[in-house]
């Protein structure tokens, strides 16, 4: 009886090393100073700190220049028919019903919304990176599965040809054989055309980098390792944050709001000087260099309930973003769930395909011995090589699978991004 050789299953398949190929860790930092996603969030934040400054402009005082010229055809008595006016003004707000105060508040409070906000989507782009890497290595192991498959199709067409012209087997046989080569084939060329596009998808993540002719690092599995994690630190989640600080947003911004039931208070100085026409000669009147100080006070006592109505809409906006809150609140429970879940069923499905692995491969094994001492047939052959490539394809998914629930839940407790 001949010795059965079984072919031991080894991860470190996965784990092959080229030092000029672009690893997983090298990907994610690619990512994360080109995908355009982020640049347009940075965008965004950069603007909230602007705003910030914008608003921090209404706590220092105006200064004001104006020029104005005066021809008169017909002037009256006492009147010049030309003259010119020159006046500098320097004003300050003295109160304004709280508002700028309000809005300086509201608009620091929208930039650090603005901060947790651009750090989610690293975040989702990191974890988007991982998954696009995923895929590439898994489409490039299917497309190495097939390959092996139509290589043991070839063999077995040539095998039963030899047979055919023996007169051992029937050609219907033979062409069964033929047919199961050519779908095989047809499974290396569609193999080919998703690994293209998985390598497409993957550049776009990385800011459009040219993947072409680039190597991509099998896994390194110490760079995705399973942490502990903590419940608790869902809350901290920077889209719960985000949407905290947008909350205590709107809050000021209803304060603005409720400015208009308040009187508001300016100061002026200004300095007048007069002129003869475009000349340099001063008017030679008791008006000219005035210097005039006043301060102005104003109370708005009714505007058709436009204040009442603006404190309205903000209360309401403000009730709507605390429900986003509790609302996003539960998805991220959620999230953590499905993806705690998927790793248990990744680990458990991983330690299954390996055995499964190994059995197809032992069984195509005394199938192909089968074959060549003329007990087995070429259906027995083909069915054998069908369940392998089989057993093949769900380990390698079982295997990255594992790994996208791993990074998955990296990135519901949000592992810093450097």
């Amino acid at each position: 009886m001949k010795k059965i050789k079984l072919i031991t299953l080894s991860l470190t398949a996965f784990l092959a090393v080229n030092l000029n190929a672009l690893t997983l860790d090298e990907a994610v930092q690619t990512a994360l100073k080109n995908n355009f996603d982020i640049q347009s969030k940075s965008y965004d934040y950069y603007e909230s700190l602007e705003n910030v400054n914008l608003n921090k402009s209404n706590y220092l005082p105006k200064l004001d220049a104006s020029y104005s010229y005066t021809d008169i055809d017909r002037p009256n008595m006492g009147v010049e028919a030309q003259s010119a006016t020159a006046l500098i003004a320097l004003s300050y707000n003295l109160f304004n019903g709280f508002k700028d105060l309000a809005l300086k508040e509201s608009s620091q409070y929208l930039a650090k919304a603005s901060s947790y906000s651009l750090n989610a989507t690293k975040q989702d782009i990191v974890l988007n990176t991982k998954s696009a890497y995923l895929n590439y290595l898994d489409k490039q192991n299917a497309k190495e599965t097939y390959e092996s498959a139509y290589k043991l199709f070839k063999q077995q067409y040539e095998d039963s040809k030899n047979r055919y012209e023996q007169g051992i087997i029937a050609k219907n046989d033979l062409l069964q054989v033929q047919v199961n080569m050519s779908n095989a084939k047809q499974n290396v060329v569609k193999a080919q055309g998703d690994l293209n596009v998985a390598r497409f998808e993957l550049s776009n993540i990385l800011g459009g980098v040219d993947l072409t002719n680039e190597t991509i690092e099998k896994l390194d599995e110490e760079s995705i390792q399973i942490s502990n994690y903590d419940e608790s630190l869902l809350e901290n989640r920077s889209e719960i944050q985000a949407l905290l600080f947008n909350l205590k947003s709107i809050k000021e911004l209803e304060k603005s709001a409720k400015a208009g039931f308040y009187p508001k208070v300016d100061a002026l100085v200004s300095h007048n000087k007069y002129y003869d026409g475009f000349s340099t000669n001063s008017i030679k009147t008791g008006e000219d260099n005035q210097n005039i100080a006043k301060v102005n006070a104003t109370w708005n006592l009714f505007n058709g309930g436009y204040d009442d109505s603006m404190v309205t809409i903000y209360k309401t906006k403000y009730l709507s973003a605390n429900s986003l809150l509790n609302k996003t609140k539960l998805e991220i429970k959620l999230q953590y769930e499905n993806a705690k879940s998927n790793l248990e069923v990744a680990l458990q499905n991983l330690e299954t395909s390996k055995l499964a692995l190994l059995q197809a491969q032992e069984n195509y094994e005394i199938v192909k011995n089968r074959f060549d001492e003329g007990i087995s047939t070429t259906t027995d052959l083909t069915d054998a090589n069908y369940l392998l490539t089989q057993a093949k394809q769900g380990f390698n998914k079982a295997y990255f699978d594992k790994y996208l629930a791993i990074s998955t839940l990296d990135r519901i407790f949000e592992k810093e991004v450097n």
